[in-house]
C-alpha cells in the first residue's frame, strides 16, 4: 500500500522514473558542488588546504549546496511539473510550526549524545571558557550556513527521494531507500591506512539511524521543515557550542559554551575520533532511542 504525505500530483504531473531516483540524486548533490567548487578552485578561491576552514566553509555550504537546491528546482519545475509542496516545503503555517521545534529537538540530542561521551570520559576540557572571546560573529555565520547544507540534504533525501518512493512503494520502502543512499554518500575512506572496521561499523550504523529518526520526522509532520531544522541544529551544534568536529570538518573558531577535545587514551568507538561525536557509539545508540520514540508517534498517527 502507497501513502502520500505530500504530494500536489495533478493531471499535468509526470513521474520520476523509481530506479532513477538513485542515479539522479547524486548528480543533483555532486552536480551542484562541482558547478560552485571548480570555478573557485581554477580562480584559487578555494583549495583542498581551505575548504574546510572558516570562512572558505561558508561559500562551500551555502554556495554549492545552494547549487544543488536550484538543480533539484529546476527538476520539479520542468520535468516533473509539480511545486516545492511535492517535496515537503508547504509554505506558511509548516514552517512556523515545526522550524522552531526541530531546531530545538536538534540542540537537544546533539548535546545529550556530546554529554554522555564526555560523563564516560571519552572528552576533556581543551582549556577554561573565557566568554570575552567568544566568536559570536562566525557562529552566527556558521549556523545560517549549516541551515542552507542540512535544508538542502533534507530537501533532496526526505523530501524528494522518501516521498517518490513512498507514493510508488509504500513507506518502508521510502525510509529505507532514502536511508541507504544518504549513508552510502556519507562514506569515504574505506581501505586507507587509518580504516577500522568497528569505527566504519559505528559510522554505518549511525548514519542509517540519522536517517531513519528523520524520515519518520518529516513523514509525522507531513513537511521537511522540522527535519532542516533539526539536522541543521545537530551540525551547527558540535562546532559552535562544544568546539568538536562536525563530521570530520573541525574548524578553529572559540565555542559558544565549553572548548571540549579527546581524551588521552579515549578510544575511537567512544569518543568519535577525528569525525566528531556522530562516530560515536554512544551518539548512535541516542539516535535509536530517537527511531523507537519517533517511530512509536508514527503508530499513534496514521499518515494519510
Amino acid at each position: 500500500m502507497t501513502t502520500t504525505f505530500y504530494s500536489d500530483l495533478n493531471e499535468n504531473s509526470r513521474r520520476t522514473w523509481f530506479w532513477a531516483l538513485f542515479i539522479l540524486l547524486p548528480v543533483f548533490f555532486i552536480g551542484g558542488q562541482l558547478m560552485v567548487l571548480l570555478p573557485a578552485k581554477f580562480s584559487n578561491l578555494v583549495t583542498r588546504e581551505n575548504v574546510e576552514t572558516y570562512p572558505t566553509i561558508l561559500y562551500f555550504l551555502v554556495a554549492s549546496f545552494g547549487a544543488s537546491f536550484g538543480i533539484l528546482w529546476l527538476w520539479l519545475r520542468y520535468f516533473e511539473r509539480r511545486s516545492l509542496a511535492s517535496v515537503g516545503l508547504a509554505p506558511g503555517g509548516s514552517l512556523k510550526r515545526y522550524f522552531p521545534k526541530g531546531f530545538a529537538i536538534g540542540l537537544l540530542m546533539a548535546s545529550v549524545s556530546v554529554v554522555a561521551v564526555w560523563l564516560v570520559g571519552g572528552y576533556t576540557l581543551e582549556g577554561p571558557q573565557d566568554f570575552a572571546l567568544v566568536s559570536y560573529g562566525p557562529i552566527l555565520f556558521l549556523g545560517l550556513a549549516f541551515i542552507v547544507q542540512s535544508s538542502v540534504e533534507e530537501i533532496l533525501f526526505r523530501g524528494w527521494m522518501l516521498s517518490r518512493l513512498t507514493e510508488r512503494f509504500g513507506m518502508w520502502t521510502g525510509v529505507l531507500g532514502n536511508s541507504t543512499l544518504f549513508m552510502l554518500m556519507h562514506i569515504e575512506g574505506i581501505g586507507g591506512e587509518d580504516f577500522d572496521p568497528l569505527v566504519f561499523a559505528i559510522f554505518t550504523f549511525m548514519t542509517m539511524a540519522f536517517s531513519i529518526f528523520v524520515s519518520f520526522l518529516a513523514i509525522r509532520q507531513k513537511s521537511v521543515w522540522g527535519a532542516c531544522a533539526w539536522h541543521a541544529a545537530w551540525n551547527w551544534s558540535f562546532i559552535t557550542w562544544f568546539g568538536l568536529p562536525t563530521t570530520g570538518i573541525a574548524l578553529d573558531v572559540k565555542p559558544l559554551w565549553v572548548d571540549l577535545m579527546i581524551k588521552t587514551g579515549a578510544r575511537d568507538w567512544l569518543s568519535g575520533g577525528a569525525e566528531g561525536p556522530e562516530n560515536s557509539a554512544i551518539t548512535g545508540a541516542v539516535l535509536i532511542i530517537a527511531c523507537l520514540l519517533a517511530y512509536r508517534g508514527l503508530k499513534k498517527k496514521p499518515q494519510a
